[in-house]
């Protein structure tokens, strides 16, 4: 790892030279003038090639195409689901669906989905020949849990089957009042991870072990992002979105390959339903475009744009904002990259336009509809960057002759300009998307990238940016939680104005210490007859939170809280307890 800390270390000589600075007319002010430090940049690093040098793409998405791990089902008991399988243009028979636990789950039962209906299907992002849509039904007595599917079929007479890994949550109501939670900017492989706020070309002690960058441990490494998807799941939130910049993929030109397997896995810790929207740092075009950042994310999460329903209360739409053509985001070099700013174009318009009219058709009075990408588009670069700049004037005039792709010569300048005063919403259609959630009464609006916190409402929508859970997130790194009731959106503030919740206590990062925790007496694996758990609220607001517990099976009394289920499976009893913490304190729930 020695060799490694110091080929990070170095990368910051150059970070820290991409610092942009305020127009001289003051023209970046409000929230983009918080950021810090703008989304684009170089570096160079060897992340841990040397320890796994023939590591190649292995991709996720294969047969199934629906429900996905980044796109997945929330679904009732005894309700069904449609299951889209890509056969890769053979004929398919011989159906066979299931529902298995996931990964972090101590059940080892698994529920068979009878098939109610076989159709052919299409895709709005997979081209294939033959798309089958199988829908099949969830039985009445699968416990409220989040699964993996596991489909087989008979195709060319080979029996193939495919899983998708926490991709069905069953429930047993869908609640008219429910929490949802925005996470944004994970960054894993980032070197803005080990410097302070104030300066990115530091190593601190503190943020390098919680960075845990490239650590040979994998339970030490992204140690962060660890900790942040604990929280989530002691806050258990009905289902979580996150709006891009997964990885960091900015270092050298093989990059990808590593964070994109290292994001899946560490992703799969969340015990939710999680909602994946694409960022630019996901997305760049490296190495004369050979690696395609928005082709890996198909092959590991699916679509970059597509909607889903909680049941009848909540319509939302995950978009690409970082919608270019592969020439306007491909890097090169080591690697500097032309364009970081959001944008989105017409066939992807037109297709939110679209579906927000259709779910308009049959939206309840209640429901709420919201979009979410990683970059705002109230935030344009025409209106943030100064007008009188001679540089900023060349650069429109040139952009208006020529777009999708630019010329070179225009995207050398947007570099230049955009290291000076940053790219927010870059490119094309603002004002069109703005204009189209406008017309079809969208609520609310969730997006990343600054890595700020920031809340604005404008006729009616709801704008919320989140800081970061990369390391230089201000004014700490954190994630928000949504309130609904009644369909309206009620509380979305850790404090005012607009800031989320700490992942740290009291936003200390270089400490480590959770901001909420749960910590078992026992192993929490199926295996004991009781247990005590201790959690541990730091915040200066109380918490509602879910503790789950696997025991042996049997009948249990529990000390404190709200059983929310008590059931069994095979040997294995499942007692999850809802408690709510006020604030600095702690509670003990005993199980026996």
């Amino acid at each position: 790892m020695k060799h490694k800390f110091k080929t990070i270390a170095a990368v910051f000589t150059a970070a820290a030279l991409i610092v942009p600075t305020l127009g001289a007319n003051g023209a970046i002010n409000g929230p983009l003038g918080t950021t810090g430090k703008q989304d684009g940049g170089i570096g160079n690093s060897t992340n841990y090639l040397d320890d796994v040098p023939n590591i190649k793409v292995d991709q996720k998405v294969n047969d199934i195409i629906y429900p996905l791990f980044g796109n997945p089902a929330i679904k009732k008991q005894g309700e069904t689901v449609t299951v889209k399988i890509d056969s890769q243009g053979k004929e398919a028979a011989g159906w066979d669906v299931k529902l298995k636990p996931t990964n972090h789950s101590a059940f080892t039962e698994t529920y068979d989905l009878p098939v109610q209906k076989v159709s052919m299907g299409e895709s709005h992002w997979k081209n294939s020949e033959k798309i089958y849509d199988v829908t099949v039904q969830i039985p009445e007595n699968v416990p409220e849990e989040l699964y993996d599917l596991e489909v087989s079929y008979t195709a060319s007479g080979q029996r193939k089957t495919d899983e998708q890994p926490h991709s069905v949550k069953v429930v047993k109501e869908y609640k008219k009042d429910f929490e949802f939670l925005h996470l944004t900017d994970t960054h894993v492989g980032s070197p803005r991870n080990l410097g302070n706020h104030d300066d990115v070309s530091t190593i601190d002690p503190g943020r390098l072990k919680e960075a845990g960058m490239w650590d040979a441990k994998e339970e030490d490494r992204w140690l962060y992002l660890q900790k942040a998807i604990k929280e989530v799941n002691l806050k258990n939130p009905d289902f979580v979105v996150v709006t891009g910049d997964l990885m960091y993929g900015q270092m050298n030109p093989q990059e990808y390959i590593y964070e994109y397997e290292e994001t899946y896995r560490i992703l799969q810790q969340l015990d939710v339903p999680v909602y994946l929207a694409p960022g630019n740092h996901d997305a760049y075009a490296q190495d004369a475009t050979l690696a395609d950042g928005a082709k890996y994310w198909e092959q590991y999460f699916g679509p970059q744009y597509f909607s889903f329903d909680y049941g009848p209360y909540a319509h939302f739409i995950a978009y690409n904002s970082f919608d270019w053509h592969k020439f306007d985001r491909s890097g090169h070099g080591t690697v500097s990259v032309p364009t970081w700013g959001g944008q989105i174009r017409e066939q992807q318009l037109d297709w939110v336009k679209k579906d927000l009219e259709e779910n308009a058709k049959t939206a309840q009075p209640d429901q709420i509809t919201g979009l979410f990408s990683h970059h705002n588009p109230l935030w344009r670069d025409r209106d943030i960057w100064p007008s009188d700049d001679p540089d900023v004037q060349k650069y429109w005039k040139q952009y208006d002759e020529q777009h999708n792709p630019q010329n070179l010569e225009t995207l050398i300048l947007g570099e230049k300009l955009g290291i000076q005063y940053d790219q927010q919403w870059h490119g094309e259609n603002a004002h069109e998307l703005i204009e189209i959630m406008k017309q079809n009464d969208v609520d609310i609006s969730l997006h990343g990238h600054t890595h700020i916190d920031n809340v604005t409402e404008q006729d009616g929508i709801l704008y919320t940016t989140t800081t970061s859970l990369e390391l230089s997130g201000k004014p700490w790194v954190g994630f928000r939680p949504l309130e609904v009731k009644n369909g309206e959106i009620t509380n979305y503030n850790y404090e005012e104005p607009g800031v989320s919740v700490p992942v740290y206590e009291n936003g200390n990062t270089e400490g480590g210490v959770m901001a909420l925790e749960s910590q078992y007496e026992k192993p929490n694996d199926g295996h004991a007859t009781e247990q005590t758990v201790t959690v541990y609220n730091r915040l200066k607001k109380e918490m509602t939170v879910t503790v789950p517990m696997y025991l042996v099976k049997g009948e249990y009394d529990v000390s404190e809280g709200t059983v929310k289920q008590n059931v069994a499976s095979g040997d294995k009893q499942y007692v999850e307890v809802e408690i709510t913490v006020p604030a600095k304190s702690t509670k003990e729930i005993t199980v026996k």
